[in-house]
């Protein structure tokens, strides 16, 4: 009797009907288009669909995405189903119905889960409904990005596209999911405390699992069973959802009153009665007369003061500054002092003088006039004299300059100021009034300026101004008035009044009240009704939530291709997705008969929700396949799975947070920056302007780009701001900036030629003939014969012993050629004098250039009477039939000479060992003495030589061994740094050089050397970094003279400490030694320590390719300083080959010319 009772109220505990299949779907046709990447563009199908009498034709457009990536935090993230919830909330107010599709794909393909997101839209046109859907799926993918960080989606491919169409066409068996899901709001991976919520904490927490559909996953995966999981949304009015509402709570409160009630009985009687009654009469009249008579009279005087005072005080101060910096940095072996004192004393008076008359009009006027004068001056003399004394030489310097500052200011002010008033008044009364004011007013003005300048290496000016105002005023007013007023009144009144009345009442009571009661009560109440209110305010709370944000139709449909696929769904979805907390009716699956698996399949291949009406009263919905579910129910099927076996990757942590610069300055582009909040690549560019620019470190495993960004800089600052480019290439990677845009003859701005690449190794098509041990024109002989000695030493890693003999050689050398042209010893020797009409006209012709008299010049003239720059001359000819060879056979010398001392012979050994091969075949030839041979110091000036510039590649080659790139790279940068630092005192005088940067490759092999030889060899050179003195002070001073250097390395932790910490500018690619990222995060501003940032230290082994942290940071605002997340821009040219190069540059030869012969001549 009550199981019958409860399942006659509970609509879902009657017996099931057989359910009608309407003929609401035909599917007349179905396309998939792909776009030009073979990926799954959209679906469209053309369907006629009915609903009861109704019927629509059209078009249903249908795009996927998949989602390929979704971070490791997301298992750690108790929010995950509210994102989910915002993500809907929002496609509902954008009015999209989502599809959400979850494949399992283990045959042909073998891909595992695919979890897919979806819009489905309807149009009677086409073309309306692929649009409708563009614009559907625009809002889909932002709602997902805004919402899970760094999410991403992506488009099918065709053989997962071309599975679902194959899936959805014959997949035999189907059911249906129908029921509110239980949204489980937790980690689904895991928290910080590394507690298993499902043997600790509260009871609820372990009722279920903190996974949902990662279990129906797991589950058909482990089966290998192939499904597809597929859920309709269709969006709700507000207004049905109200309307249902307000049904509901009418319904729930008719039973929510049958849940309790009281029964009784009871009996009484009674008889009353009343009566009453009265006799009375009255009579009145009356007469009354009135008058009266009034006279009023008053009078009323006034008298009124008025005192008034003001007083006001005004102090004024005004101050002014100004200044000027200027810095110049000059590097040379002077040392000098210099003083500069200036003073400027300046006065000004200012004298205001003002009258104010004030008469019967009040008229007053006012003026003022103020004049200042300043005279400055400053002037100063500073001179210097230095000297060095070195093992080599004696060099003088001295400088001498002045400065004058003036200055002169006037200033007049002049003011006036007038005023007029009048007042009339008409007042129709008996008054007098007579007023008098009285005003006084004084005003003091007091200015002072002083103003003092100084001048040392900078130049300040300063005013002040003080100005002080005292105002006081005087106001007195005196008031009288009279006043008289009379009023005289009279009244008369007569009054007469006549009242008659009668009145008869009579009355009478009897009462009898016998009473009887007799009552039986008791409380009853009806568990079933109970029950279903409970339920009913279920349903209710949902629908307020509803009518507050939305809610959905939505339809769940399971397919498999087997019966145990498709038995295994019937356990997993309910297992996976069931729950007793705010929900109506639990999750259920239903089997289907053969015509409704069809039935199901129809609407699930073309993307459309089931018709099918169930008539059940009270219940939330009509359709027999669908339930209206929440945002947070429909979060619960759609929330991303954190499921690895697939397509998704969920593994892997966020990209951490990078800067992003919308409006970064600059004129020259180096790379696209990367969103960290939307994960994706962005047109907004890293750009660069020529004060940020400074010594940049390109660093990273080898294969990963530093070459792309280093070649990116090159050729921006070559092309847009016309710097020399030197590029020491390890290999042959850069001759494609041959075909660089805007820099070749074709393309050019003054249609000349900006490029030039030249080869070390032997047998090259454009070899850089160069007599290394020739003096350069602007470095001294001596320093030049330290240098050479040390760079080819610190090539090796050779110690100090070493160097002893190879700088020894070369000295002998040089002095018996007579290249120390300022050594005293030479002087005063056979060679300190001009040898012959050859070395006469060589300083002729500098005397010439420099307007200097040519008398006194002969065979014979001693050097000492020259000046430096004529000693630097003839030592540059003098050293130009040096050859290496012989410094070869000198150091051979040294061997056979010690027979007996072993140590010092394998030190010789270990130097012949990497020299001899200059003197030996091509490289003889190449670097040997030569009158054609070419002045490096001249490299990259190209084109126009008043405006000069370009880049050259100095390529290595892979045919020369190690060592001898290591020395000649590094003896190549050193010159060019030399001559630059000369030639920026140079420009100082009117000259114009470019500025210049040199991109080293392989920094690591040219600064450090490369290991060769027996251990003996290399003596302390091994400990640390045995970087030459030189490099590091070319790193420190290279700005100073518009030298930048940049350096490409694969192991950080190998470069010296000094140069990379003056690196300000870097770009970090993928680094996986751990000492090489611990020497990385402080140069990005990050903590190396372990204990934060650690994120950022585990993202610097999985940096993608191509891509790279930069971090500009050399400016004046820390706001730009932070490290950006770029992928720098690749140019986009051929690389040529060797014939294509000498097809467009030419061939260079390494016969002898005529000028050598006879260059050789003259030497013997």
């Amino acid at each position: 009797m009550i199981i019958g009772k409860l399942t006659e109220k509970i609509p879902w505990l009657r017996s099931d009907d057989p359910l009608s299949i309407p003929n609401d779907l035909e599917v007349e046709g179905t396309e998939l288009h792909f776009n030009d990447r073979n990926e799954l563009d959209y679906l469209v199908f053309r369907v006629t669909e009915r609903e009861g009498p109704r019927e629509y034709q059209g078009y249903r457009a249908v795009r996927l995405l998949q989602l390929r990536y979704i971070s490791l935090e997301a298992r750690r993230d108790a929010g995950l189903l509210q994102k989910m919830r915002t993500v809907l909330r929002g496609l509902y107010g954008a009015q999209v119905d989502l599809v959400y599709l979850a494949a399992g794909v283990f045959k042909n393909p073998n891909v595992g889960i695919v979890q897919c997101y979806g819009v489905a839209a309807f149009s009677p046109k086409k073309d309306e409904a692929i649009q409708r859907s563009l614009r559907d799926l625009s809002a889909l993918r932002a709602g997902l990005v805004g919402t899970y960080r760094q999410i991403r989606l992506e488009p099918l491919s065709t053989e997962v596209a071309q599975w679902l169409a194959r899936a959805l066409e014959q997949m035999p068996y189907a059911i249906v999911a129908v029921g509110h899901p239980d949204p489980r709001e937790n980690a689904r991976g895991g928290d910080s405390s590394m507690r298993d919520p499902l043997v600790s904490g509260s009871q609820g927490a372990q009722q279920y699992s903190i996974q949902q559909n990662e279990l129906l996953f797991r589950g058909m995966s482990s089966l290998e069973e192939e499904f597809l999981l597929m859920l309709l949304t269709n969006h709700v009015r507000l207004e049905d959802i109200t309307r249902m509402l307000a049904g509901m709570l009418e319904d729930t409160s008719v039973y929510a009153s049958r849940q309790l009630g009281t029964r009784a009985a009871s009996f009484g009687i009674s008889l009353p009665a009343i009566l009453t009654g009265g006799l009375a009469e009255n009579a009145s009249r009356s007469y009354g007369t009135n008058h009266s008579s009034g006279v009023t009279q008053g009078e009323a005087a006034t008298d009124g003061v008025a005192n008034s005072e003001g007083q006001a005080h005004t102090t004024g101060h005004a101050s002014t500054r100004g200044w000027a910096h200027t810095v110049g940095i000059s590097e040379t072996d002077t040392i000098g002092s210099s003083s500069t004192v200036g003073t400027a004393v300046s006065q000004g008076t200012a004298h205001t003088e003002g009258t104010a008359v004030t008469d019967g009009t009040s008229h007053s006027d006012s003026s003022g006039v103020a004049n200042s004068h300043t005279d400055s001056s400053s002037y100063g003399v500073n001179g210097g004299v230095g000297g060095s004394i070195a093992p080599a030489g004696v060099g003088l310097s001295a400088n001498v300059g002045g400065n004058a500052n003036w200055g002169s200011a006037d200033g007049v002010v002049v003011s006036s100021g007038s005023s007029d008033s009048s007042m009339r008044s008409v007042t129709h009364s008996q008054a007098d009034t007579v007023s008098q004011s009285t005003t006084q007013s004084q005003s003091n003005t007091t200015s002072q300026s002083h103003s003092t300048t100084q001048s040392e290496a900078w130049t300040t000016s300063g005013a002040e101004t003080d100005s002080v105002a005292d105002t006081t005023s005087t106001s007195t007013t005196q008031s009288h008035a009279d006043t008289k007023s009379t009023a005289r009144s009279e009244t008369d009144g007569v009054g007469l009044g006549q009242s008659i009345g009668r009145g008869i009442s009579a009355g009478m009571s009897v009462g009898v009240a016998p009473s009887f009661s007799l009552s039986n009560a008791y409380q009853w109440q009806d568990d079933p009704y109970i029950l279903l209110t409970d339920i009913m305010r279920t349903q209710r709370k949902l629908l307020d939530i509803a009518s507050r944000e939305g809610a959905f139709y939505t339809d769940l449909y399971a397919l498999a291709t087997s019966e145990q696929g498709i038995q295994a769904m019937m356990g997993l979805i309910p297992e996976a997705f069931h729950g007793t907390e705010d929900v109506v009716a639990g999750v259920q699956t239903r089997a289907l008969t053969d015509p409704e698996q069809a039935y199901i399949g129809l609407h699930a291949r073309a993307f459309t929700p089931s018709t099918r009406i169930e008539t059940i009263p009270e219940a939330m919905s009509g359709y027999a396949d669908s339930t209206l579910l929440t945002m947070l129910q429909v979060a619960a099927y759609t929330a991303p799975g954190m499921f690895e076996q697939g397509s998704a990757l969920t593994t892997q942590e966020e990209t951490p947070a990078f800067a992003f610069y919308p409006d970064m300055p600059g004129n020259i582009t180096l790379a696209r920056q990367w969103s960290s909040e939307t994960g994706l690549l962005t047109d907004t560019f890293l750009k660069l302007s020529p004060d940020r620019h400074f010594h940049t470190a390109f660093v990273g495993d080898t294969g990963f780009g530093k070459s792309i960004a280093a070649e990116r800089l090159a050729y921006e600052a070559t092309r847009f701001w016309h710097y020399r480019t030197i590029v020491l290439d390890f290999g042959q990677g850069w001759r494609k900036a041959l075909n660089w845009p805007g820099v070749g003859p074709k393309g050019s701005e003054d249609s000349l030629g900006h490029v030039d690449i030249r080869q070390l190794y032997p047998g090259s098509p454009r070899p850089l003939r160069w007599n290394i041990l020739q003096v350069p024109k602007r470095i001294e002989p001596g320093r030049y014969r330290s240098m050479v000695a040390e760079l080819f030493a610190n090539a090796g890693r050779m110690g100090a012993r070493q160097l002893g003999f190879m700088r020894r050689a070369l000295t002998e050398l040089y002095f018996e050629a007579g290249v120390l042209t300022g050594d005293p010893k030479l002087q005063n020797g056979p060679l300190g004098h001009l040898q012959d009409e050859h070395e006469v006209e060589l300083i002729r012709n500098e005397r010439q250039s420099l307007g200097e008299d040519l008398n006194d010049l002969h065979p014979g003239t001693l050097l000492e009477s020259l000046s430096p720059s004529e000693l630097q001359v003839l030592a540059v000819n003098r050293s130009r039939k040096l050859d290496v060879s012989k410094w070869v056979d000198r150091l051979r010398t040294y061997k056979e000479k010690l027979e007996r001392d072993q140590v010092s012979r394998t030190s010789l050994e270990g130097v012949l060992l990497r020299l001899e091969q200059f003197s030996e075949g091509h490289m003889a030839k190449q670097y040997g003495s030569s009158a054609s041979g070419t002045g490096v110091e001249d490299l990259g000036l190209m084109g126009n030589p008043d405006n000069p510039w370009g880049v050259i590649v100095i390529e290595g080659g892979a045919e020369m061994d190690e060592y001898s790139k290591a020395a000649l790279l590094s003896l190549l940068a050193s010159i060019l740094y030399s001559d630059a630092v000369t030639r920026r005192c140079e420009a100082l005088g009117g000259k114009h050089f470019p500025p210049m940067q040199i991109f080293f490759e392989e920094a690591n092999k040219v600064l450090t050397g490369v290991s060769g030889g027996a251990a003996s060899d290399q003596g302390s050179g091994e400990s640390g970094n045995p970087v030459s003195h030189l490099f590091q002070t070319m790193w420190r001073d290279g700005r100073k003279y518009n030298v930048f250097l940049h350096l490409m390395a694969q192991t950080v932790s190998e470069l010296p400490s000094g140069i990379l910490s003056s690196c300000a500018n870097v770009f970090v690619f993928q680094t996986k030694d751990p000492k090489d990222r611990d020497l990385i995060l402080p140069h990005l501003g990050r903590s190396e320590k372990g204990l934060v940032n650690t994120e950022y230290k585990r993202y610097l082994a999985r940096i993608p390719r191509t891509y790279a942290i930069a971090k500009l940071g050399y400016s004046d605002d820390v706001f730009w300083l932070e490290p950006v997340l770029v992928r720098p821009m690749i140019i986009r040219s051929n690389e040529p080959s060797d014939l294509e190069i000498t097809q467009e540059l030419g061939a260079v030869s390494l016969e002898r010319t005529a000028s050598d012969i006879l260059a050789t001549n003259r030497s013997h």
